[in-house]
Formats: structure tokens, C-alpha cells, sequence
């Protein structure tokens, strides 16, 4: 393949880079947030003014008008390179381009006093020409390491890949995490959170949940990292995370039973735990642990158990019983189901657990633990234990408990929700944003001024969990919010009851709008469309499809994407892979280097939206399965309309569009060694239909299960006869889908239809050279340029109809 590149040949380029990448990679080091470089990008850093330059920016879109002077054809090179678009060394860049587009460099030596008599320096001169080589280089040229650095890294955007060992399982399963270096704020890909309720979708259970590290979240992949900044993507990090293993199954392997207790005494005392335990008094804190709720082994010897660790192996070793809820099973995560259930018998052993389980958070959250003895044993915990702890603390920071003595031997209680306001509030937005069709019947009801209405809590569990606040993380989010809309707008009937966090690739019709999950693919193409929006993790609303009734639900049937599975090899290497210079050396050819510009004079605007298309699937689920009237298996596709000829797409394959990193002052250059196709959308993108060969990918060693957990003899045979990921893809097809939004639409449907993740790329934020190497990073072959849509596109009145 790429012999520059390849990992075999890395072992002193990997060495290099790692000497400017250092950090800890001890067990305990990796989990401190001090030791990963990379662990500052949540700090807020001050915006660097722009300095007077041919790209500062006015009011126009960035990069958009000006770049285009910079067009050539495709030229070939005289090396083994492929044809692309060059910058024209002739061309002169206009003083002002406008927009917002690319964020000011974060220059890190102060600037120095202007002069009159200055002169630019060579990298002043390349961003503000464009030309490559900057002036003063000639093209047979070479720079030493520090003008390489400073002409083709600066501003760049760089990408580490971190392999972790799951603690206590076999050799082989790994987690994998793929971050920015220097990310922050300001440069991340990651949509924004539009409101706080939104961030339950993650939980870190060692720190504050702002501090949302990939790796240091209870679900994996980590939900915050699921979606992108543009509709229908996804981040680097979530695209990555989706090849690790997920936790080995864990049989419950506890043989100690609770004492047993009355209900009355489990509120009564999960009433007492929310002001804390009490750790002044220990003696307080053994009696009522083993007088009523569990056996203290060595009780009658000389070594009760009186420290809190003792206690919390105790309580663990409690918990691990086999009969209890093992919430880390996605079935068992709509929690209200347990709380709220008619079922006495059920929702008592649920407080049960949930006692034992805040009993052992308040433990291990104690003022005597330092936070790295709580990471310390949050690594040693099983699985089902970690979710226990996620029940407790949700509980405790959404539930209140009050009771009421009504006569001398009789008390009530009764649940306060603590985060209703928040919920509601939460709840709104979403309607709003989603331009939900009815949404003065979702005000009415979530006012509650008629005392004749249901209380929207009380409709459902999925209501009662979502208004609660008892939310786990992980993908139960996105259903608990729309489901709670859904019941409270009564106008939707029962067609729209069979939603769930089961079947990922659903999505509905209503009022001749459709609105769809963003693990589906039919959110994930139309998410590029104009006027629609994505929200916790919920796309719409999206253009109408005749083929479907008025209200009705839908399942999407969607293949397994055909991209390379990655492997801890990939994963390890990547910032050597896409190192900006290539390979490290002692000097860097100029003539190695090209300014790569996707062509912005000659767009297109011929291609629409013509139909959204649905056929029944041939095998369709019983209806014992999922009850009478459930909803059908849909095979979806797009027609598109161009120069009066129809361009079906299926969307076949649950392929991912991975939002790329903004970057620094870009153009960048790009190393000779990361080979590109351009084609714009309209000239001959249809007529493509074997890229993957093209492109390098080897299907035949893609393994046959689905991104989950292997077996023993599945990772010997994996490890045996699997191709790395990154050596599957030898070219990358840049496809520039800029313009109106349904160009961009069209370059989905078309990864759909063949399966191909892709890179997704706005040029108002990052360059050519950088979503590239994003895409080598990701070891998906197709890059995807668009501007998001045409500021002339209005999205008022586009896909909203009542009828």
C-alpha cells in the first residue's frame, strides 16, 4: 500500500512523535486528567485577534469566494500520485473574504511590534497567497525540521488514537478513543448540548459531569462524543469507540442474600441517605448496615467490620447476587419500569437494590476517598455493580422522598421530582427546535392548569423516567424525550406507541413530517437536508413520504456498514499515519506537498429532492412478537432529481458521517503519500458503484459479527487473518457536494447505497488537507465538502404542513 505510511516502517517516526506527544501511560496515569495532553480542551481559551491579513474575514461565507481563484484542474503529478486540484501559483487572493469561517490561529509566540520595513514572514506569505511554495521557496527546495513545522503543521489539525485494556477481562478487549490534539471549545467537532437535561445521556461516576472524557464515561461508546456538529453526523471519537469491544458478558457470581426488610423501612431510610451518611458517627453507620440490611461476617470476632472499605466490599459482594436488575442490559434501562410498577412485589426489590446501591455510593463518595482511589476502584468493579452506582446517584440527585405521619401508627410517603421544571423545560426545546406540529397541545399539557388532564408524568414509563430525571446513560435518552412527547399530544393516537431504545433505526411520520432517530439511516442522509435540525439525538423534521400513512411508525431495514473493522493497530498508530509531514525526517521536499482546493467557481444546482421513498421489507416481524398494529420493516430509499433524469438511492447500509475537525487558517498543505480522487457531485459520482475496490478495502477480511465483544477463537482468528483497517484504504474520494443542501444530501445517499462511512466536511471550517487526513485517521475512504447549504435556502415553511 502506502510504503511512506505503513506501520511496519514506523518504528522511528513513532518514536518521534511520540517525544512531542509524551504523557503518562501507566494503569493509574492514564486515568488522571493531568496526564493526556490533549485533557485541556474543555478550558475556555481567549480568541486570539486575527491579524490584518488577505484572509481575515468580513460578512461574507469563508472560503467560499476566494478560494475558488485558487482552481485548477485536476493535474496529474509526475510521481505515483493521483489526479487532483492544485493551487494555481499565479493566482492572487483578494484582501477580504468574509464570514466567520476559519477560527483564528492561536499563535503561541507574542506577536512581534509592527514595522513599516518588515516583510511578511514565509508563513504569513502562504496564508496570505495560498501559493505553495511560499515566497522565497523554490520547488526543488527542502526545509529543515523547524520550517517544516512551521509552513505545513501549524494550524493543522493532528489526531491521537488511544487502545485501552478493559480491566478484569481476557487479553483482547480493548476500548478505543480518538481525539484532537489541542482540542477546545472553540475546535471541537461535537454538536453543541442545547440544554443540561441533554447530558444525562453520559455519566462519569468519578468526577463532575462536565468533565466528559471519553474514556472515563460508564457507557461505551461515550454518548457524548455521539453526535457531530452538522444533523446526521457523528464525531471521530464515537466512530472509533464503536470498534472496541463492548464488556465481555459477566455472570453475577455473588452467593450473599440481604437480611430481608419491609418496605416501609427501605423509604424510611433512602429518606434518612439523602442528607448523607453520617460519618461523624461510624459506630451508627456499622450498627444499622449489619443489624438491618446485611451480615457482617466477622461480627463476633475481634475484626468487625468497621472501615468503610470493609463495608463497601460487603455491600459489593451483596450486590453481586445473581437475583438482582442487571441494568447494564439495555432492556432493564427504562428504570420507571421498576419504580413506578403496579407490580408490588417488583418495584419493592428494585427499592431493595437501590437502598443497597446508595448505601455503597455514599461509601465510596466519601470524604475520606480521593478521587483517584475512586477511579482506582471503579476499574475493579463489574459492570452490573458500576450501573448499581448510576441508579443510586440519579436517584439521589433527582428524588425526594417526604413523609407524612397520618395517625399514630401510620405514615405516608411520597415522591417528590426534584427536576420536573428542568425536564419540562428540556422537553419544550425539543418540541420547539424539532417544529413539532402540534405544539399548542404540548404548552396545554405542560402546563398542568387542568386538573382534569393527566399528569404528563403518569402516561407512561418512559414519561415517568423522563420528568423524573431517572435517566440512564447510554442510548435510552432520545426514546424517554420523544416517547414523553408523544404522550403528551394526544393527537398521535396509539400509532406512534411502539418506539423504543430497542430498535435503534426507527423513525415516524406525522402530520406529513417525518422525524427519525439519529442511529438511523434515514437521519443520518436527511440530516443534511435544508430546515431540519438534530436535537438528543433526534433528526426532523424531514421531508414527507406518500408511502407511508398519515401517523405511522417505521423500522428501517439497514445492512451492517461494509467498512474495515478497526483494530488496537489502527487505533495506536494514528497520529503517526496522519502525521502532516508524512513520514519524520531530517529534511521535507517542498515538491512532496500540494495546497489541495475544492472547486468553488462551477457548483451546481441542479440535483433535489424528489421523493422519499418506502417498500415493505420482505421478512416482517410476527405480530406476537410486538403486538397487533405494530409497525411495519421498511426498505428505504431516496429519488433524486437531475437535468431531467430520476437517480434512485438505496439506503441500504448504517454507514456513519463523521463531522470533521475545524482547523487553523487553513488551506493546509497535504503530504504527496495521502492520495485523493476529487469529483464533483454532478460529474459522474452516479456512475460509481465500485469504489471500495478502487479505494483498497478488502471486504473478505472484515470480520463477520457485528461491533460487539469476541470470542476467544474469534480474536485468535481475527488477529490471525484480519488486514489492518488503515491498509484498506489506499485512495480517498473527495466528493464535493457544495451548494444547496440537497447536493449534500445526494452525497449520503450515495455512502448509503454502496456503504461508505464518510468524513463530512464544511470548507467554512476546515480545509481540504485536514479532512483527508481525518478520513486516513478514521480509515474510511470517502470525504464528503459541502457548505452547508446555501444561505438562500429558507427553511420556513419547507417540510411543515398540517394536513
Amino acid at each position: 500500500m502506502r510504503n511512506a505510511l505503513a506501520c511496519a516502517n514506523m518504528t522511528d517516526r513513532s518514536a518521534s512523535i511520540h517525544e512531542r506527544y509524551a504523557h503518562d501511560m501507566t494503569d493509574m496515569g492514564r486515568w488522571e486528567l493531568s496526564q493526556r495532553p490533549h485533557d485541556n480542551w474543555v478550558v475556555k481559551y481567549p480568541e486570539a485577534p486575527v491579524a490584518p491579513s488577505a484572509f481575515a474575514f468580513a460578512e461574507q461565507p469563508a472560503l467560499t469566494e476566494s478560494l475558488g481563484q485558487l482552481q485548477l484542474g485536476r493535474v496529474p503529478k509526475t510521481r505515483t500520485r493521483v489526479a487532483r486540484h492544485g493551487s494555481d501559483p499565479h493566482a492572487m487572493r483578494p484582501s477580504s473574504s468574509g464570514g466567520d469561517a476559519m477560527l483564528p490561529y492561536r499563535q503561541l509566540a507574542p506577536p512581534r511590534r509592527a514595522e513599516s520595513y518588515s516583510h511578511p514572514t514565509p508563513l504569513e506569505d502562504f496564508r496570505r497567497s495560498r501559493r505553495w511554495p511560499p515566497s522565497g521557496y523554490r520547488q526543488d527546495d527542502a526545509l529543515d525540521a523547524h520550517q517544516a513545522e512551521e509552513l505545513i503543521c501549524a494550524g493543522t489539525s493532528t489526531f491521537l488514537g488511544y487502545c485501552d485494556a478493559i480491566p478484569n477481562t481476557p487479553e483482547g478487549y480493548n476500548h478505543f478513543y480518538a481525539v484532537m490534539h489541542s482540542e477546545h471549545q472553540s475546535r471541537t467537532d461535537r454538536g453543541p448540548i442545547q440544554a443540561d437535561a441533554y447530558r444525562y445521556a453520559s455519566l462519569n461516576l468519578t468526577g463532575a459531569s462536565e468533565s466528559q472524557f471519553p474514556w472515563l464515561s460508564l457507557e461505551q461508546p461515550c454518548m457524548a462524543y455521539a453526535y457531530g456538529k452538522g444533523a446526521g453526523t457523528t464525531t471521530l471519537n464515537y466512530y472509533v469507540s464503536k470498534s472496541g469491544s463492548s464488556h465481555p458478558p459477566v455472570k453475577p457470581t455473588g452467593e450473599i442474600k440481604p437480611r430481608k426488610i419491609k418496605f416501609l423501612q427501605i423509604l424510611d431510610r433512602l429518606q434518612h441517605l439523602e442528607a448523607g451518611l453520617e460519618e461523624d458517627d461510624p459506630d451508627e453507620i456499622y450498627r444499622y448496615l449489619y443489624s438491618t440490611l446485611i451480615e457482617d461476617p466477622e461480627r463476633y470476632s475481634d475484626h468487625p467490620h468497621l472501615d468503610l472499605q470493609q463495608q463497601m466490599n460487603d455491600l459489593i459482594a451483596v450486590l453481586s447476587h445473581p437475583s438482582w436488575i442487571d441494568f447494564s442490559n439495555p432492556k432493564n434501562q427504562v428504570v420507571a419500569k421498576f419504580f413506578d410498577s403496579p407490580d408490588q412485589l417488583r418495584k419493592q426489590e428494585f427499592f431493595h437494590q437501590l437502598l443497597l446501591s446508595v448505601e455503597l455510593y455514599l461509601r465510596i463518595h466519601s470524604e475520606k476517598h480521593t478521587d483517584k482511589f475512586k477511579r482506582k476502584l471503579m476499574l475493579q468493579l463489574s459492570p452490573t455493580i458500576a450501573w448499581d452506582l448510576a441508579v443510586a446517584q440519579r436517584w439521589l440527585e433527582n428524588m425526594e422522598i417526604t413523609k407524612t405521619r397520618t395517625s399514630a401508627n401510620q405514615s405516608t410517603f411520597s415522591f417528590e421530582l426534584k427536576s420536573k421544571k428542568r425536564q419540562k423545560d428540556a422537553l419544550r426545546l425539543f418540541a420547539a427546535t424539532l417544529k413539532w406540529p402540534n405544539m399548542d397541545e404540548i404548552d396545554y399539557v405542560l402546563e398542568e392548569k387542568d386538573k382534569m388532564e393527566k399528569p404528563p408524568e403518569d402516561r407512561s414509563a418512559d414519561a415517568m423516567s423522563w420528568f423524573s430525571g431517572i435517566i440512564l446513560p447510554g442510548r435510552t435518552l432520545p426514546w424517554l424525550i420523544m416517547n414523553s412527547l408523544i404522550d403528551c399530544d394526544r393527537d398521535t393516537g396509539d400509532s406512534l406507541k411502539y418506539l423504543t431504545h430497542m430498535h435503534q433505526s426507527s423513525g415516524f411520520q406525522y402530520r406529513a413530517n417525518t422525524y427519525w432517530s439519529a442511529q438511523s439511516i434515514v437521519g443520518k442522509v436527511l440530516g443534511a437536508a435544508r430546515g431540519v435540525k438534530q436535537i438528543a439525538g433526534w433528526v426532523g423534521p424531514c421531508i414527507y413520504t406518500p408511502d407511508l400513512k398519515r401517523t405511522e411508525c417505521v423500522r428501517v431495514h439497514q445492512l451492517a456498514s461494509p467498512d474495515p473493522r478497526l483494530i488496537p493497530q489502527d487505533v495506536a498508530h494514528m497520529d503517526t499515519r496522519t502525521n502532516p509531514l508524512g513520514s519524520v525526517e531530517d529534511s521535507y521536499p517542498i515538491d512532496d506537498y500540494e495546497v489541495p482546493m475544492p472547486d468553488l467557481d462551477e457548483v451546481t444546482d441542479l440535483i433535489r429532492i424528489e421523493k422519499l421513498s418506502f417498500l415493505p421489507a420482505k421478512d416482517q416481524p410476527s405480530s406476537a412478537r410486538q403486538g397487533a398494529g405494530g409497525p411495519l420493516i421498511f426498505d428505504a430509499g431516496i429519488y433524486f432529481a437531475c437535468g431531467g433524469e430520476s437517480w434512485p438511492m438505496k439506503l441500504r447500509y448504517d454507514v456513519d458521517f463523521i463531522n470533521a475537525f475545524p482547523c487553523h487558517q487553513g488551506p493546509h498543505v497535504l503530504f504527496y503519500d495521502f492520495s485523493y480522487t476529487a469529483i464533483k457531485i454532478d460529474d459522474g459520482l452516479v456512475d460509481i458503484h465500485d469504489w471500495g475496490r478502487q479505494s483498497g478495502r478488502t471486504s473478505r477480511s472484515r470480520p463477520t459479527s457485528s461491533r460487539s465483544s469476541p470470542g476467544k477463537k474469534a480474536l485468535a482468528l481475527a488477529s490471525a487473518s484480519t488486514e489492518p483497517a488503515h491498509m484498506q484504504v489506499s485512495k480517498v474520494l473527495a466528493i464535493e457536494a457544495l451548494g444547496v443542501s440537497d447536493n449534500e444530501v445526494f452525497a449520503r445517499a450515495w455512502c448509503a447505497h454502496h456503504g461508505h462511512s464518510a468524513i463530512v466536511a464544511n470548507v467554512k471550517e476546515t480545509c481540504m488537507a485536514c479532512a483527508i487526513r481525518e478520513a486516513y485517521a478514521a480509515c474510511v475512504s470517502v470525504v464528503i465538502f459541502t457548505e452547508g447549504g446555501k444561505e438562500t435556502e429558507k427553511d420556513e415553511g419547507i417540510y411543515i404542513q398540517d394536513v
